[in-house]
């Protein structure tokens, strides 16, 4: 899709993970299906309608196949480490793009949440290494390891399934400039309003959770454009925020929301919860009716409590209610479309690829 940016134009592609057809690759399919795949077919297409910027919208998406996450940060790059990894014997292996070129050499953003786990958190350190793009949203979820699953039935030799099964932690990923993704996630350049309660989503909350720890960093070349464009980019997104009602509402909510997570004691009288709710409700039918004088009352009765059960409701009810959603006015994505259209308008369509040697090194000579 594409959205307005000021007087740019942003194409927006929405990842929900990092799929791919492993049985068709293995089989030598021609067309075989994978993310990077229909992402460099997106690029091509909103190449051909004339964006200034793309932006990747990674929310909530949990990873997939490493292989993909790689390939999708070559679509951005010409050649080059993309991630560290290190195995349980402390053999460290940096894993490449080996694709020569890029697919889309322009403006970039990449838009994280908690829910951005494990291969999302690959990409969006490695465009943030690189200086490629700019990376917004909130603190991803911190998923630096790989696991692998263990049969002890089958390890025993067992007939019937009495032992069950472990889950293993086989090796480490780290980003190209030493840090792990692992704990702290990937830090956002620019941070929005912070929706989810990080204390309990993500990698940190997890009582057996490996710690944050460095390697040297791989050798490679950081662009160095969007981070001179940073600092600009920053104070126009703060300028911004500030005076945009539908970001301030949303900021507002969140901090509504944190007063009620931290509330020790919380009302059982039915009446004061009602309240409670209908107030909620009012105040997110006054933020869409500002965009869309239907959309308030679309959106509350969606998000209605109607007393049933999701087996008691119709399908036509249901669908209903997800078209109001879907419909709502997505302000933090809108807000990451502006930061691109930023971009494009500080860098005046440079297109500098990380890799072609121009830069500053970062690492030792291999």
């Amino acid at each position: 899709m594409s959205a307005a940016a000021g007087a740019r134009r942003v194409g927006v592609i929405t990842l929900p993970s990092f799929y791919e057809d492993f049985a068709g690759r293995e089989r030598g399919d021609k067309d075989y299906r994978s993310a990077s795949r229909d992402v460099a077919r997106l690029l091509q297409q909103m190449k051909s309608q004339g964006v200034d910027g793309v932006l990747i919208d990674l929310r909530n998406n949990g990873g997939g196949s490493l292989r993909e996450a790689i390939a999708l940060t070559g679509l951005f790059i010409d050649r080059g480490p993309v991630l560290q990894q290190r195995n349980a014997d402390g053999q460290v292996n940096v894993l490449s793009d080996r694709e020569a070129g890029v697919t889309w050499d322009g403006p970039l953003g990449v838009l994280i949440n908690r829910g951005s786990a494990s291969a999302s958190e690959i990409f969006a350190a490695a465009i943030q290494d690189y200086g490629r793009g700019v990376v917004m949203g909130e603190p991803s979820f911190g998923k630096g390891t790989v696991q692998t699953v263990v049969d002890l039935d089958r390890v025993a030799r067992s007939d019937k399934p009495r032992l069950g099964e472990l889950r293993v932690t086989m090796a480490q990923f780290f980003r190209i400039n030493g840090g792990t993704t692992q704990l702290r996630g990937v830090t956002p350049d620019i941070v929005f309003p912070v929706i989810t309660d990080l204390e309990s989503v993500g990698e940190s909350s997890y009582d057996n959770a490996l710690p944050w720890t460095q390697l040297p960093p791989a050798r490679y070349t950081v662009l160095g454009d969007v981070r001179q464009a940073l600092p600009e980019i920053q104070a126009r997104h703060k300028a911004r925020a500030a005076n945009d009602p539908d970001y301030k509402s949303l900021a507002d909510e969140v901090t509504e929301l944190k007063r009620q997570r931290a509330a020790k004691v919380i009302s059982l009288n039915e009446a004061q919860r009602r309240k409670e709710r209908d107030a909620q409700l009012k105040r997110l039918a006054a933020r869409e009716a500002a965009n869309d004088p239907n959309g308030g009352a679309a959106l509350v009765k969606a998000l209605a409590d109607d007393g049933l059960m999701p087996d008691e409701r119709a399908l036509a009810s249901q669908l209903a209610a997800e078209k109001a959603r879907k419909a709502a006015k997505d302000v933090l994505l809108d807000e990451a479309a502006r930061i691109v259209g930023d971009q494009a308008e500080l860098l005046r369509g440079a297109r500098v690829v990380a890799g072609n040697g121009s830069g500053t090194s970062v690492g030792k000579p291999d």
